[in-house]
């Protein structure tokens, strides 16, 4: 079972899942042959193909259009081990197949979507950066260039130092 924006669904279904550790932009081959990876955070990607049954045409119909709104993301339930997990996610893909009848009936049958989580469902720890020697960094959403940030006690605070641009020694 899995879910769309809240709404469950309890169809049989093949659920596949792919984890992508993406790496930044400064991670690759370093001058002594060595491979420098800087992973930012483990994405999930599911890819979902249901079985509805044709007798619930109208179910099928508000699954693929929840599914082809154009919106930045909907929020999914879906199996993760022994649990579920809950992404933010991005629809890549939507596809089905149409089928006619020798009678002349018409239906939609086997739709497949795969989606992407917006934000990593995996990234390092403070404590884990620090013991590979990495530079942390704040974990604020909206940063402005050039701001400077020290991590203290009570987390990362905005810090303000002189400019030593206009500082004459």
């Amino acid at each position: 079972m899995f879910s769309i924006d809240g709404v469950q669904w309890a169809y049989p279904c093949d659920i596949t899942r792919e984890a992508e550790l993406t790496a930044s932009d400064i991670s690759g081959m370093m001058l002594d042959k060595s491979y420098f990876n800087d992973v930012l955070g483990t994405y999930m990607r599911y890819t979902v193909k249901l079985a509805v049954p044709v007798t619930a045409r109208d179910t099928y119909s508000t699954i693929y259009e929840m599914l082809t709104e154009p919106v930045d993301a909907h929020t999914f339930i879906l199996p993760y081990n022994q649990g579920n997990l809950t992404i933010v996610a991005r629809v890549e893909s939507v596809s089905d197949v149409y089928v006619r009848l020798p009678d002349g009936g018409i239906y939609w049958k086997g739709i497949q979507f795969t989606i992407t989580a917006n934000h990593p469902s995996k990234v390092y720890s403070l404590n884990q950066v620090l013991a590979r020697g990495r530079s942390p960094l704040p974990e604020l959403t909206e940063v402005q260039t050039g701001a400077i940030y020290e991590y203290t006690s009570t987390g990362w605070v905005p810090a303000d130092y002189d400019d030593a641009d206009a500082t004459y020694y």
